[in-house]
């Protein structure tokens, strides 16, 4: 089953350079992570960071929680690499996921997620900053 991103289009943008995918492959960045943050067991690492996306792996121990605030207020796509993490949107009681799964939140979705887990849980998610401005820039325009 392929996942169709409409937000992704056929060029991205990062460090001031347009990269088209139909280029030829090369090394954009080395290293570790741009930045990574690590607390009440909840390591988040920046992998890459453009003007209208960032990838972040998020690695979350055992009965640990982190909140969608503490990531951005973007839509996001978040793919589970390792681990059964519960995500909880809005309201809803938690869905657990399973390695190989994916989620979809929009911007104005409220959410949490939460390892539960007696292991830890890995996750790689997209952010897709343009999409949130936007929708800013509509909103603007509306006001």
């Amino acid at each position: 089953m392929a996942l169709h991103l409409p937000c992704v289009g056929s060029v991205m943008q990062g460090k001031g350079e347009n990269l088209r995918l139909a280029d030829k492959p090369r090394i954009l960045r080395r290293g570790e992570s741009l930045r990574s943050r690590q607390y009440r067991g909840v390591l988040v690492r920046v992998i890459y960071e453009g003007d209208s996306f960032e990838i972040l792996r998020t690695e979350m121990e055992s009965q640990s929680v982190l909140e969608d605030h503490e990531i951005g207020i973007f839509p996001a796509v978040h793919f589970i690499v390792e681990g059964s993490p519960a995500f909880l949107i809005g309201s809803q009681s938690g869905d657990d996921l399973m390695p190989g799964d994916s989620i979809h939140v929009p911007a104005d979705e409220n959410y949490r997620i939460s390892n539960i887990a007696s292991s830890r849980s890995v996750i790689l998610s997209i952010l897709f900053k343009s999409a949130a401005q936007e929708q800013a820039q509509e909103y603007k325009c509306v006001k």
